[in-house]
């Protein structure tokens, strides 16, 4: 898969299940994240499951430390995002992980990794920071509980990323293989975190800033909210896939370069499916970040 089509391939995606999300959890207020990811990484599981009994693919796992750690993060990276996604508006969401490009700079070199960026590639992330804080700034719709999910999102996102590009070069495997790899003891711990904060006690979502809603009291308003479940969860296997493809095949911080134009992409069909209101300079640092790559 070329770097375009890897590029193309996850903007589409991306995009795609964050407003799915969005919708499942605003328009049909169906918020049980941790049930949602458990099918995402249930869909992804199975499905390549028999992609590889078809020989689509050469099975190929990481070392069994390394799977757990890679699939726990994950699961608390997309928990924190989606979370982040329902607590916040469309455009602050995605405006906030605009920061995840000097947080990864800042992970890479407390950890020792030794990656140079150019004087353009820095002076674009220091345009982008000043429009994050004047978007924060103009948005009328942050709040505390939404801005603590924000942060924490960011410092398991930048971390995800680093260790979805090392560990596949240090193991040696492709986007799909990894992602094999890492979707049933993904699967597995969704499935309990699931049962735990959605079913049986769900008291404890709380504890995260969540609703503490329970998934056998919640009904659902018309058979369309099946049909969107039944996108997200064939989005996440694209999104899985694509994102181990493209950062395998570039890095973090170029990952996130071209998030800029999800961004864009975002807030603007954010603005047409949920009204969110969209101030003109939100689109400064998304223009200025693209000028200095």
């Amino acid at each position: 898969m070329s770097v375009i089509l890897a590029a193309a391939f996850n903007i589409l995606s991306s995009v795609s299940i964050i407003l799915v999300n969005k919708q499942l959890a605003s328009a049909c207020g169906f918020d049980f994240i941790l049930t949602m990811l458990f099918l995402n990484f249930l869909t992804t599981a199975s499905l390549l499951e028999c992609l590889a009994k078809l020989r689509w693919f050469e099975k190929k796992h990481l070392p069994n430390r390394d799977r757990w750690i890679v699939a726990g993060m994950a699961l608390s990276t997309v928990l924190l995002n989606n979370c982040s996604n329902e607590a916040n508006s469309v455009g602050f969401y995605q405006i906030t992980k605009l920061l995840i490009i000097p947080t990864v700079m800042g992970l890479e070199r407390l950890q020792g990794r030794h990656v140079v960026y150019t004087d353009r590639v820095i002076l674009s992330i220091v345009v982008t920071g000043i429009g994050v804080a004047l978007a924060t700034v103009s948005d009328f719709e942050v709040n505390v509980r939404g801005s603590i999910l924000a942060l924490m999102s960011i410092i398991s996102t930048a971390q995800y990323q680093i260790w979805q590009g090392s560990k596949q070069h240090e193991h040696g495997v492709t986007a799909t293989q990894i992602t094999y790899s890492v979707a049933w003891p993904q699967s597995l711990a969704g499935m309990v975190c699931s049962l735990l904060a959605d079913v049986w006690v769900p008291q404890v979502k709380a504890l995260f800033l969540m609703r503490p809603s329970s998934l056998l009291e919640h009904k659902l308003s018309d058979k369309g909210d099946l049909y969107w479940i039944a996108l997200c969860n064939i989005l996440a296997v694209c999104t899985n896939i694509s994102v181990y493809g493209l950062i395998g095949k570039t890095s973090p911080v170029t990952y996130q370069v071209i998030g800029q134009l999800k961004t864009v992409l975002v807030v603007a069909f954010g603005y047409v499916f949920f009204d969110v209101r969209v101030p003109l300079r939100w689109l400064h640092p998304s223009a200025g970040l693209q000028r200095g790559d």
